[in-house]
């Protein structure tokens, strides 16, 4: 015989509040709109006409630097947080984009020097000219082509190369503070969507941390600055074409 188990309708609501509600909550301002992408695939093809003019003379790249750090919130916050882990960055490594077409703004790429383990640190930031700005920094061992010593990543795991990401993004006023999250996996030939995870991450939080609190809204040059920020710094890990999931 059977016996049936009865649950008090006051549990039952406990059940169902932990089960529905961090959910909901989660999934608040993070729906995608027409103005963001929907997959890997949109988020590398950007659809817009956006020009980027790399700024190559020394002294107006110092006097961009200087309006970025002191023009986007949180600049110093993040930079110095990575040098407190111990990376140091050059002035001389600072690559700086003048941004027009469909947005207008600067755009800055920054990678330290390389640690005792073979890491680096990146800032990647963008100061418009609408107001708005961005900033993020990374921990990493996926580098660029030149500045790898091996063909594949030289930290290995259990006899395969391991691929990491440290994520480290300023959430704007009335936030104003620094939110992490982490991007890993084993062999860089088996996971070529590695970067939609990255970004989704981000915009999951962004929702909940940011928009959906604040009644704000997705602001459209953000899908470009992660279409700018995958094909600058690591295009070359994705082995799969055309970046379907």
């Amino acid at each position: 015989m059977k016996r049936k188990i009865v649950l008090p309708i006051a549990m039952v609501l406990i059940l169902l509040t932990i089960l529905y509600v961090p959910n909901l909550l989660l999934s608040q301002g993070v729906q995608p709109g027409a103005s963001e992408p929907q997959d890997l695939e949109d988020l590398v093809e950007y659809p817009e006409e956006v020009l980027l003019t790399d700024v190559l003379d020394e002294k107006e790249r110092g006097s961009e630097l200087a309006r970025i750090i002191v023009g986007v919130e949180g600049f110093t916050d993040i930079l110095n947080f990575l040098k407190e882990k111990g990376y140091q960055f050059e002035n001389s490594a600072v690559r700086i984009s003048n941004v027009g077409g469909a947005f207008h703004g600067s755009l800055l790429s920054w990678w330290s020097e390389a640690s005792s383990k073979g890491t680096r640190a990146l800032i990647v930031a963008a100061l418009m000219d609408d107001g708005s700005d961005m900033v993020m920094g990374a921990v990493t061992n996926l580098l660029p082509p030149e500045m790898i010593p091996e063909l594949d990543p030289f930290i290995i795991v259990n006899a395969q190369p391991y691929l990491f990401i440290s994520w480290y993004w300023w959430v704007p006023a009335p936030v104003s503070r620094i939110h992490s999250w982490y991007y890993w996996w084993y062999d860089s030939h088996s996971h070529p969507n590695w970067f939609w995870g990255v970004y989704w991450w981000w915009r999951t939080d962004v929702g909940y941390y940011y928009l959906a609190p604040y009644g704000r809204q997705y602001l459209p040059w953000w899908w470009f600055f992660w279409h700018w920020t995958y094909w600058r710094h690591w295009y070359w890990w994705s082995t799969y074409f055309p970046y379907k999931r």
